[in-house]
């Protein structure tokens, strides 16, 4: 093999290891393993060159896979409303992109943000762990994240730039009427989104609309046409992965978990939000008492970007069920504070 012929202390090992660990989900691992090989790689002769190139290309490969990571982070916390904790993860994924796509995201996200907080930015660049580092710091008089700094427009941007999958894109083309009604939802003034989505209905539905009013009824306290305004929604669109999720949660709430279950399958085949969809199924089984397919579905996620969540549930499991060890192994390897 070319990379045998051209390493020396059995380099190889360290590609190989590197490897495995991208399989895994374990890509900041395997960029320190490839960085090794990289180390001991003798490129003066041509084909030292091109195992180089090879070997550059693995670790961008794992710096975009662990930007994304950071990526779906962010976004969470800015659903959240955690801004400083969001831009540190901005702040990492712009450090480890190497894809131009990832890249242009990210610094658009940025963009948002030094617009409606300009004073939260305190660090710039920086190589600590996202883990242990910066994260604890906070930055005084900075409590509202309300987003009131911002015009309507970007605030809107804002708040819907962190939707999975296409529903950015389809929340931005919904037109200037649906955005003030998602505004006022977001600003509290139910009864004023409430309205404007009910007329906005009037003219025929939609299932960006019907999730939004279904929304507004379970904060109302109306459960049952919450449910039957998500149905109706997944009648027409059944790829839509709010109302899929919404659903799921209301049947959940309601203990209804042998309707939840059969949704919650057809999401992880479908692949619409398969990791939550798998963190539903691990609790799910875990309050029926079925502690192996618990288990099981929390490994599952032990790689991606909910494996704290999974490894703290999977932890608590193991520990009921007396195996210790096991309890301490996955405790010492997701849970130790440090990327």
């Amino acid at each position: 093999m070319l990379f045998s012929k051209l390493f020396r202390k059995d380099p190889l090992s360290y590609v190989e290891k590197g490897d495995r660990l991208m399989t895994a989900g374990r890509f900041a691992d395997a960029r320190c393993c490839y960085e090794e090989a990289i180390g001991r790689l003798d490129a003066a002769t041509a084909d030292g060159a091109d195992a180089l190139a090879s070997l550059r290309q693995k670790m961008a490969t794992a710096g975009n896979r662990m930007a994304e990571m950071n990526l779906q982070e962010a976004e969470y916390c800015l659903v959240s409303g955690d801004f400083h904790k969001a831009e540190e993860h901005l702040e990492l994924s712009r450090g480890l992109a190497d894809d131009v796509t990832i890249r242009e995201k990210t610094e658009k996200i940025f963009a948002l943000l030094d617009k409606a907080y300009p004073p939260v930015h305190g660090h710039k660049g920086g190589g600590s762990c996202g883990g242990c580092g910066s994260s604890k710091h906070q930055v005084d008089g900075i409590t509202d994240y309300s987003g009131e700094h911002l015009g309507d427009a970007d605030r809107y941007e804002l708040l819907i730039r962190p939707l999975p999958g296409d529903l950015p894109d389809r929340y931005a083309e919904m037109g200037e009427e649906f955005a003030y009604g998602y505004l006022a939802a977001h600003s509290g003034d139910r009864e004023k989104a409430r309205l404007t989505f009910e007329r906005l209905l009037a003219g025929g539905d939609n299932d960006i609309i019907l999730y939004e009013t279904a929304i507004i009824s379970h904060q109302e306290g109306d459960s049952r046409r919450c449910e039957t305004l998500l149905r109706r929604a997944l009648a027409l669109n059944d790829t839509n992965p709010l109302c899929n999720l919404g659903l799921v949660q209301l049947l959940t709430d309601g203990a209804r978990f042998d309707e939840a279950l059969p949704m919650l399958e057809k999401m992880v085949e479908r692949g619409i939000l398969a990791d939550q969809a798998m963190m539903f199924l691990g609790e799910i089984y875990r309050a029926k008492g079925e502690n192996d397919k618990a288990v099981d579905q929390f490994t599952r996620l032990l790689p991606g970007p909910f494996k704290r969540e999974a490894a703290e549930r999977l932890v608590m499991i193991l520990e009921e069920g007396g195996r210790s060890d096991e309890a301490a192994y996955v405790a010492k390897q997701y849970l130790k504070g440090c990327c």
